[in-house]
């Protein structure tokens, strides 16, 4: 009994040993699983902290999503989100110096480098990309992508889309020189910068990344784009442009600024509808115009970019009133002026006034050997080419200037302009006859030759007088526009319509006659109506203002007439016959004669002994009759090229300038969404 009961004792005790290690393998188990879930549960806490990173995925930022990275803050036992966006900005592509310093600048210019560089991919990849992220091929459903990228995508469409577009073009139409524009030659273009971010810094209200440019930027990148304000109320902060199949819409953001979103809603072009890529667009799309006068810039815009023009180097347009203060500008009568501030007086006679002004001033902008012709629209009119033809018009100036009832043809400058006409008419006709009618080469090529010569001429005699003339014709024309004799002619009924044969007497006759009459009665009025009053009231007021006893005095430095001292660079003067020789007021004596500029003293004109005051009154019809041809020659130089310059250059029906002057260089920041 007892040796079986201590056989049996050892196998019970194993039996509570085994029993209790698989109990304790079951609480190391248990144990185990709750400390890995412990340390999951902890790690998942430590990686939660990383806030937004889910949020700077594929599908929002696209290939911008590699910069995105956790970094672990051990003071605060957290992960931070740091990420990087563009900073989108405008500048020549010969630019080396960008908002962030240090930073590499990379251009927008639709080549493989350029897509890589800015990591960027073309609209049909973008959607090619997003497909294949989304289980839905619905196009609306990609509403989760910062429209930044979008509107990165769509930027390197416009310059490949409008090289392509130009080198067949120049296949069509081969230019006049061998040498072919390309983006380097261009004096505007978008550009980019990566600038690193937190997800910390982000605003509350905000979910995506945003990319950052300025206010002036922005509404250059518009309009390159074609892309037109229908709203721009900064009061408010409701901002809304629409255009080439595109919508940009901007508001207010709390703690943030004013906030933009970009979305393409149609389909979209950039070949000759595709913006002029030139440095000047920047004033354009804020209503300044520089003009063929325009001296240092970039000074200008830098330094005074909200400074009111002081002189004729830059034309602001941007408003009636802006547009009132420029014909002050160039010393136009206070009813020329009011003409911009009535509500019921006209403005315009096949089109609107202040494209004139525009056209006979406006700085040639146009890139030679390039095709295309599009600008902003510095004025708040629409340049609607459907009431009128610009070709026609050229026709008709050369069939006027050569008629011999004006005159003209014995000035020798008027001989030039007659020839350089009947060159554009030659020129109109085989571009008719072309395979891109309106952008030939040839064509665009000789109205910039006829530019250059007409700004060489403009520049050389007085200004002083050059300004008179164009004074004196806006005065003119603005005055029988608003003419009510003339309009009351004009209503009399069908014996006012012009038909041919019958020379045009009044403005209001262009509306009723047909489009084949039109454009010759509009040269018709112009050289033998306005033309005649202009030459006499511009000589009549030169003499007086070059004779005048309000000439500054020898003993002071200061000016009496600041209407004419004020004006640089525009009054500054350079030598010409009338003003080698005396110009005499009827009421000065013929042996004492005053001579001088508004610049310098006057001089006296002493007769020789023996001399007979017929005499100097023939020397007198004499230097009056130079300055009619002078003036004649000054005015036709001016219409010729402004019908050039229209012609050389175009304007969207649709885009209209709302006033937004002051924005011209502004610097304050604004995000894209």
């Amino acid at each position: 009994m007892d040796a079986n009961a201590n056989t049996t004792a050892p196998a019970g005790g194993d039996s509570g040993s085994g029993g209790s290690d698989t109990i304790n393998w079951v609480a190391l188990v248990v144990s185990l699983v709750a400390l890995a879930g412990t340390i999951a549960q902890v790690l998942q806490q430590y990686i939660a902290s990383a806030a937004g990173y889910s949020n700077c995925g594929e599908s929002v930022m696209g290939k911008w999503h590699e910069t995105k990275k956790r970094v672990f803050r051990p003071t605060e036992l957290r992960f931070e989100v740091q990420f990087q966006t563009p900073v989108i900005f405008v500048c020549p592509p010969s630019n080396t110096r960008g908002p962030l310093k240090g930073k590499p600048i990379h251009f927008v210019d639709g080549s493989p480098e350029s897509l890589k560089q800015t990591r960027t991919l073309l609209p049909m990849e973008e959607q090619q990309k997003l497909q294949s992220l989304q289980e839905s091929n619905i196009h609306t459903a990609d509403n989760e992508r910062a429209s930044w990228v979008t509107l990165l995508s769509e930027l390197q469409k416009m310059e490949r889309d409008s090289q392509d577009w130009q080198q067949r073009h120049y296949k069509t139409s081969p230019p006049q020189a061998l040498s072919i524009v390309d983006f380097k030659s261009h004096t505007l273009a978008v550009a980019v910068q990566a600038k690193p971010r937190s997800w910390d810094t982000m605003p509350s209200g905000v979910m995506k990344p945003y990319a950052t440019t300025t206010m002036c930027h922005l509404l250059e990148i518009a309009a390159m784009m074609g892309i037109y304000w229908k709203e721009f109320d900064r009061s408010k902060d409701r901002y809304r442009a629409e255009g080439n199949g595109y919508v940009l819409i901007g508001n207010q953001i709390p703690e943030l600024g004013v906030m933009f979103t970009f979305q393409p809603y149609g389909k979209s072009r950039f070949e000759e509808n595709r913006v002029i890529p030139v440095d000047e667009v920047k004033d354009l799309c804020c209503g300044f115009a520089p003009t063929l006068f325009e001296q240092n810039k970039d000074r200008r815009r830098i330094e005074f970019p909200n400074e009111d023009p002081k002189d004729l180097s830059a034309l602001h347009l941007g408003s009636m009133d802006e547009i009132a203060e420029t014909m002050v500008l160039i010393d136009c009568n206070t009813d020329t002026a009011n003409y911009f501030r009535s509500k019921t007086a006209k403005h315009g006679h096949l089109f609107p006034v202040p494209f004139e002004l525009l056209g006979m001033l406006g700085k040639t902008l146009h890139i030679r050997d390039s095709a295309f012709r599009m600008l902003p629209n510095p004025t708040p009119y629409h340049w609607d080419k459907n009431f009128f033809n610009l070709r026609r018009l050229i026709k008709e100036y050369r069939n006027k200037i050569r008629d011999s009832e004006n005159d003209l043809i014995n000035i020798p400058h008027v001989q030039k302009l007659t020839e350089d006409a009947e060159m554009l008419v030659q020129t109109l006709n085989e571009d008719k006859n072309s395979q891109t009618p309106g952008y030939s080469m040839p064509l665009l090529n000789a109205l910039h030759d006829v530019l250059d010569r007409c700004d060489d001429y403009l520049k050389q005699p007085d200004r002083d007088l050059v300004r008179i003339v164009l004074r004196e014709h806006f005065q003119e024309v603005l005055r029988l526009v608003n003419d009510k004799g003339d309009g009351d002619s004009a209503g009399r009924g069908s014996s006012s319509i012009k038909t041919a044969g019958q020379r045009a007497e009044h403005f209001g006759e262009l509306t009723a006659a047909s489009p084949e009459l039109r454009q010759e009665a509009f040269m018709e009025l112009y050289f033998f109506k306005v033309l005649g009053r202009v030459r006499r009231q511009a000589v009549m007021s030169y003499e007086r203002r070059q004779t005048t006893q309000y000439a500054p005095s020898i003993h002071s430095d200061d000016p009496s007439d600041e209407s004419i001292e004020g004006e640089k660079p525009f009054s500054s003067r350079t030598s010409t016959p009338s003003q080698s020789r005396p110009l005499s007021p009827s009421s000065a004596p013929p042996e004492l004669k005053a001579h001088g500029s508004s610049q310098s003293a006057p001089q006296l004109y002493i007769q020789k002994p023996g001399g007979s005051s017929h005499q100097f009154l023939s020397a007198e019809r004499d230097i009056t009759t130079e300055l009619d041809e002078q003036a004649s020659a000054i005015w036709c130089t001016l219409v010729l090229r402004m019908l050039c310059w229209l012609l050389l250059h175009d304007f969207n029906k649709k885009d209209v300038q709302i006033s937004k002057s002051e924005l011209r260089g502004s610097r304050l920041p604004v995000y894209i969404a």
